[in-house]
């Protein structure tokens, strides 16, 4: 389906955001509207509350037509959740003897063969994303077409998910009236976004901390060579300082946004923060340190669990582009400097 609107919807743990682009002659895209509200029924990035995450998307959709000034009816998400599993396969075939010369519609079979596997009947596959190709034993090929031989391969990284939760994602457009255009896995779009062709190329580690989950994505040699989704993101440290501030979720969200510290050692002796009013009690003032201390450590957790879930990766040790963070939950004051600690 092509238009000259392009729009996205991003349904978080947090917040729930629409965004419309008008295409450009040059393939530019000008953001006309924009549409945020807070998320509700959604916990670790998955539907739990069909009623109030298809009002909160109609919301949003109001507030993004009103600025645009345009009417919606398809949209491009992305999903995630600890329900997302990633893997690499290959796939086979033989060139038929009539010419001998790779064609379009080998890569088309290859990839299909790569991606013919056999999954648990409530999994399905979101994406089949090719890596690299081999023509009688020549590896590392990006574009075998045109290129003689009698046997090509493919090497394939394949994004899967569960059908239910997916199902039910689903859902909640349909119900809010709106036709799903594309479903991708979020950290490759994210990657699309924030990464240069030179980091994807050189290799990068992309890690998208949200609300309730942080997903990543591995890049080398210009694809993704592995995937997935830790179940931890912002709203672990915002019920850490819940706990121990012994302030609500509110409160905590609050100071973790304006204050908040997730490296030690920036925070000073003396500096203080100021943690608002609630429930009948005065505003208060703590140690910029005490807050550190309780952020830290779950950071460094979250940047752990990513850390162990690519370290047997081979291409894990060649990342000529580094680590790279974004998301809401990466705007923490110092959390590059916790994930150094940790990479």
């Amino acid at each position: 389906m092509y238009s000259e609107f392009v729009v996205s919807i991003d349904v978080g743990t947090t917040k729930i955001s629409m965004l419309i682009g008008e295409m450009g002659e040059t393939g530019s895209v000008r953001i006309i509207g924009v549409g945020t509200v807070p998320s509700e029924g959604v916990k670790k990035g998955l539907v739990c509350n069909i009623e109030q995450v298809t009002d909160r998307i109609r919301v949003a959709r109001a507030e993004a037509e009103k600025m645009a000034g345009v009417v919606v009816h398809g949209v491009c998400t992305g999903v995630s959740g600890s329900h997302i599993r990633s893997f690499n396969s290959r796939g086979v075939i033989a060139i038929p003897t009539s010419r001998r010369e790779v064609a379009g519609r080998d890569i088309e079979r290859v990839i299909e063969a790569a991606g013919g596997i056999t999954l648990p009947v409530d999994r399905e596959i979101l994406h089949t994303i090719p890596q690299d190709f081999v023509v009688d034993g020549q590896a590392d090929i990006r574009d075998p077409i045109g290129m003689s031989g009698m046997r090509l391969e493919a090497e394939v990284h394949i994004v899967t998910g569960q059908s239910m939760p997916t199902e039910n994602f689903m859902k909640v457009f349909k119900k809010a009236g709106l036709q799903v255009i594309d479903l991708v896995f979020e950290p490759l779009a994210t990657a699309r976004a924030v990464l240069t062709d030179e980091e994807r190329e050189s290799g990068c580690l992309l890690i998208d901390m949200g609300g309730g989950v942080t997903s990543y994505v591995l890049y080398y040699g210009g694809c993704p060579r592995c995937s997935g989704v830790v179940a931890a993101g912002g709203t672990n440290v915002t019920n850490d300082l819940a706990i121990g501030l012994r302030v609500p979720d509110s409160v905590a969200e609050d100071v973790k946004r304006r204050n908040g510290v997730a490296l030690a050692s920036l925070a000073g002796e003396q500096d203080t923060i100021e943690v608002p009013p609630f429930g009948g009690r005065a505003q208060v003032e703590i140690r910029s340190q005490i807050v550190a201390a309780i952020i830290e450590p779950r950071c460094e957790e979250m940047f752990t669990m990513v850390k162990r879930s690519v370290a047997a990766n081979p291409y894990f040790n060649v990342l000529g582009g580094g680590v790279v963070i974004t998301g809401g939950g990466a705007m923490i004051r110092g959390m590059e400097g916790v994930a150094e600690q940790v990479f």
